[in-house]
């Protein structure tokens, strides 16, 4: 059985509070024998939510004395806090060297330096590593990538949220559809809400619109079809069938390199907001 701990700030979230069923789940659905059976956390949750101890009993896990102890004791980690990205460099740092594929929450890194540095350490360490949006695995996505007849030419994204969290969403579909390889980005001003071109090789493009209310969306347009609605729904057991299959063979669903692309779609967003109007190259 693959054993499966959670590594956190603190552990009364939403993640960490779906997480363990969704992943029991996926285990009996696709015959993959796994459990969520140790948690770490640096503390109670700061605002009266359930204590370590609480959230343990509760979610049929075992408290890990130290974090040591839970890298010694599982098969592979889940690094969450997904609610803020700024600690997670820190927050991962044993269990990179640990050797033990990690799964790091989104959103990855507050930016493509901080990503790179994660990434290198693993690689130093010999860990296995992936983070993704689960967006990116959208069943009517995941069709379409499969049947398109040539590359993506256009592909458009509407989100709630804010750029420093939620975006992450939408610029994980769009890198799943467009592949790396975005030169630049401006922003365009609007009342309102978030807008950011992104321009590729040969005229591709990709556009980002972000409000509060906005639901998730995703128009993309190829070869040889007109612009074709994607549903944003139906992902969550795709996705956990890809952290069980990672947990046991230790391959990343996700290339490095494409994790990379969103972060430095993400960052050049935030600059390009910044200063609408004017073209912001991708950092690499």
């Amino acid at each position: 059985m693959l054993r499966i701990g959670f590594v956190d700030k603190y552990l009364d979230n939403w993640h960490t509070n779906h997480y363990p069923d969704y992943l029991r789940l996926a285990s009996r659905l696709y015959g993959i024998e796994a459990d969520v059976v140790a948690a770490w956390a640096e503390g109670d949750h700061p605002q009266g939510g359930l204590t370590t101890d609480e959230w343990c009993r509760r979610y049929r896990t075992e408290r890990a004395a130290s974090y040591e102890e839970l890298i010694a004791g599982v098969d592979g980690i889940l690094v969450l806090c997904a609610d803020d990205c700024l600690p997670h460099e820190a927050l991962a740092q044993q269990a990179l060297a640990g050797g033990k594929p990690i799964y790091c929450d989104k959103t990855f890194a507050p930016d493509l330096a901080a990503a790179t540095r994660m990434f290198d350490r693993a690689e130093q360490h010999g860990t296995p590593l992936f983070t993704c949006s689960a967006q990116r695995y959208c069943m009517e996505l995941l069709v379409y990538l499969e049947e398109r007849a040539g590359a993506t030419k256009i592909c458009s994204t509407t989100g709630p949220g804010d750029m420093v969290n939620y975006s992450i969403h939408q610029y994980e579909m769009i890198e799943h559809t467009m592949g790396p390889g975005a030169r630049r980005c401006r922003a365009i001003p609007t009342l309102g809400s978030r807008q950011i071109i992104y321009e590729y090789d040969g005229g591709r493009r990709a556009s980002f619109t972000q409000s509060p209310r906005t639901p998730f969306s995703l128009f993309v347009s190829d070869d040889a079809s007109a612009e074709r609605e994607i549903a944003v729904t139906d992902y969550y057991m795709t996705f956990m069938l890809k952290l069980l299959q990672f947990m046991g063979d230790g391959k990343p669903p996700v290339a490095r390199q494409d994790t990379l692309e969103i972060m430095a779609l993400q960052q050049a967003g935030r600059q390009a907001l910044a200063a609408p109007g004017g073209w912001v190259e991708l950092p690499r």
